[in-house]
């Protein structure tokens, strides 16, 4: 086993441990979140899949926001820490935005960063930076984002080769799924 397979491992199991904090709706996601992201940028810039390299970036900024956000929510009132859908215009705004992103990212992942496949690295990533920024909002919406966004870098990442990096991204996007659900019964828990 080489070294980039052990950090391919490393932050898998990190990643897993991450999202089950997530799926638990426990605020100590936020501080391994800030961690995780330094092991995906480097497996990203040796798998030429440049966007996840932007995703982590971003990924690590939000975590420190969304820690603060998270945990101010829970000292000020409990009321605004719920788990909630994102309102209609926001979705709406959000769709907007994901169809900017996307037409804006693919030319610049093309030609300027050379990915093999900039179309879907440029729709990952700009899903990834929206589900993020749903999460901190506590928005039920993140895991759709989470699944499909996890479903399009776990292609990227074999068709890259890295078959271990993968592996996680595919046991992601299934927890992406058991996260939705055990969400929505934190939420009728909640009402």
């Amino acid at each position: 086993m080489d070294t980039l397979q052990i950090i391919e491992i490393v932050a898998a199991l990190i990643g897993i441990i991450y999202v089950w904090l997530e799926i638990k709706a426990n605020m100590w996601l936020w501080p391994v979140g800030v961690i995780l992201p330094f092991f995906y940028m480097y497996i990203s810039f040796v798998g030429e899949v440049y966007g996840n390299i932007f995703v982590n970036i971003y990924y690590l900024i939000a975590a420190i926001w969304g820690w603060w956000v998270w945990h101010r929510r829970s000292s000020d009132t409990p009321q605004e820490d719920k788990i909630i859908y994102a309102p209609r215009r926001t979705a709406g705004i959000l769709l907007g935005i994901a169809a900017v992103g996307i037409a804006g990212l693919t030319p610049v992942f093309g030609h300027f960063m050379e990915s093999p496949y900039p179309f879907w690295d440029a729709t990952a990533t700009v899903i990834a930076f929206l589900g993020m920024w749903l999460l901190a909002k506590k928005y039920m919406e993140n895991w759709y984002c989470w699944f499909v966004s996890n479903a399009i870098f776990c292609a990227l990442f074999a068709l890259q080769g890295f078959y271990v990096t993968c592996v996680f991204f595919a046991i992601y996007t299934v927890m992406a799924v058991v996260g939705y659900l055990n969400w929505r019964k934190l939420m009728q828990q909640q009402a």
